[in-house]
């Protein structure tokens, strides 16, 4: 997701303090995070690294990657055929097969998405629609006959409008050395990934369009599932992570059909299912979906077109994204397009179907951040009481006088400062609580955290959305340095926490050998309804009531 009004807090009277420049840069870094696609590889010098350590055949054909520090990387692999020309709105196809060798030493592109989010420092890199590559890390060594390593799939972010699974902070490195196999995909974003149009359902045999991000997803679970094993990786012993839209696209596969039993185990870090607590839809139904795809194709002159479609998957993608960002300006949280209510991909809304119990027997792991919603308001400086009293009532009708009254200004010092608890209550932490519990009432495995930890540098923005990336990872990012110090240990401890998950089900089972020798981590307890209990990652780790 992105940050809400980012036009607003460009202007200035003048040069702010250094703390608050400082401050301002982090919080960009993390919409950077969770929005931008930067493919760090995508040109340039060769890595620094032993190319070609190992040779492993996938579908379609030999690949060979790099080896750095006990650790392979496979890089750009295609998991599908480039969604390009006829392509365009279909389900995702194998890709086809090649010759010889393919050197996967380089990112592959990043789908197309808007740009110019005032985020011009942080290089997009490459995008085309010939974007469905995946990334592979993998412990080095992981011989024919050895026990199959955990697998752990990310899912990236970005309101499902913008991200990429190539950035340098996702490097699953540090992952893969405490012994998972760690896969980072792309999927379509925006009108490529989530159009629906009553054409394209009626060209689908299912009477459905709109969810070919979703497709993508789970045509990349398809591939690790035929595939991982090649890499040292347990194809029955699979879990999706991800962040933001990562974590709803998550919640939408652990209810979707043809998502059933390709992972077993799902980490869902600031993804609500239930979004409209934030003020935002993470789902529409077809035909609402199918109306806003007949406007698309009428700004674009496409619908008095011979073909309709044919004149759609026509059009240049940039002035498809472009004439999208008009027909579909992303709201609240950087939300546009998003998943369908198609009946077949998306059977019905996740948060009634999480509240059934009618989802995939799945374990889970899911939190949020204390302060999730600094981020989004991060635009609002300067804002008064009556102007942030306008916005809460635009973000909450019918329910504005009962969010007032939930979160009065005296109890949290100003009125921002209370509407950012709202966001962050009503649209991460309350839909976490619910998610973990609908998972325990099925007899799976749940367990709940809750992030808080606020670094030196990042001062009042507090553990805003996306914060808790870099830990995860174990990946420093600009003045965040997650590799020594408080920060270090913290991130250690919550590495070791998702490897223990994926591997076991259970984060307090031992984690990893060699060089992970830290003493026993604080017990992580399953989530019980009738106890409510978290884990709270901070400078000290402890078990405590759910906030």
């Amino acid at each position: 997701m992105t940050a809400l009004a980012t036009g607003s807090g460009r202007a200035s009277a003048g040069p702010p303090p250094a703390r608050t420049r400082l401050a301002s840069l982090l919080a960009l870094l993390a919409l950077f995070l969770v929005s931008a696609g930067l493919t760090a590889c995508s040109g340039g010098d060769e890595p620094a690294t032993t190319q070609s350590p190992g040779v492993v055949r996938v579908a379609g054909g030999l690949v060979s990657g790099t080896e750095a520090d006990g650790v392979r990387a496979y890089l750009g692999i295609p998991y599908a055929a480039p969604p390009v020309g006829d392509l365009r709105w279909r389900p995702p196809q194998a890709p086809a097969p090649w010759d010889g060798v393919r050197t996967c030493v380089r990112y592959g592109p990043s789908c197309p998405q808007p740009q110019g989010d005032g985020l011009s420092f942080f290089p997009l890199g490459e995008t085309d629609e010939d974007c469905l590559y995946l990334n592979v890390w993998t412990p080095d060594g992981t011989a024919d006959g050895a026990p199959k390593l955990p697998v752990m799939v990310w899912i990236h972010g970005g309101g499902f409008s913008t991200g990429s699974g190539s950035l340098d902070v996702y490097s699953g490195v540090n992952l893969a050395r405490l012994g998972a196999v760690v896969i980072t995909v792309n999927y379509r974003l925006g009108p490529l990934g989530f159009l629906a149009h009553p054409g394209l359902s009626g060209e689908d045999p299912a009477g459905a369009s709109g969810n070919y991000g979703l497709l993508d997803q789970i045509a990349a679970l398809e591939w690790v599932r035929e595939n991982v094993a090649a890499f040292g990786g347990d194809p029955e012993n699979v879990t999706v992570f991800g962040e933001s839209a990562g974590g709803m696209s998550i919640c939408d596969l652990m209810v979707s059909p043809p998502a059933e039993g390709l992972f077993a185990r799902a980490i869902v870090q600031s993804g609500p299912f239930d979004s409209s607590g934030a003020g935002m839809d993470a789902v529409r139904p077809l035909a609402e979906a199918e109306e806003t795809g007949r406007e698309l194709s009428r700004r674009l002159g496409c619908d008095e077109a011979p073909d309709e479609l044919a004149a759609l998957r026509a059009v240049p993608v940039g002035r498809l994204l472009r004439a999208a960002e008009r027909t579909v300006p992303r709201g609240p949280g950087g939300l546009g397009f998003v998943p369908v209510i198609d009946g077949v991909v998306l059977p019905g809304d996740p948060a009634a179907l999480f509240a059934a119990g009618e989802l995939h027997d799945v374990d889970l792991l899911v939190g949020a951040n204390a302060d999730e919603a600094n981020l989004f308001l991060l635009g609002m400086r300067g804002a008064t009481a009556a102007q942030l009293t306008t916005y809460v009532r635009r973000l909450y009708e019918p329910d504005d006088d009962a969010v007032l009254e939930l979160f009065p200004d005296d109890e949290h010092g100003s009125r921002k400062a209370a509407l950012s608890k709202a966001v962050t209550v009503m649209g991460f932490i309350a839909p976490a609580r619910f998610a973990a519990a609908s998972v325990a009432e099925t007899g799976a495995a749940a367990y709940l955290y809750h992030f808080v930890r606020v670094p030196p540098a990042v001062g009042d923005l507090g553990a805003f959305h996306g914060l808790e990336i870099p830990y995860v990872f174990g990946n420093p990012v600009l003045v965040l340095d997650v590799t020594g110090g408080v920060d270090g240990e913290l991130s250690r401890a919550m590495m070791r926490y998702w490897v223990s998950f994926a591997r076991d089900g259970d984060p307090n089972a031992a984690s990893g050998t060699g060089e992970q020798s830290d003493a026993a981590l604080p017990s992580w307890p399953a989530y019980d309804p009738a106890t409510d209990r978290c884990l709270i990652l901070d400078a000290e780790i402890e078990a405590a009531p759910a906030p």
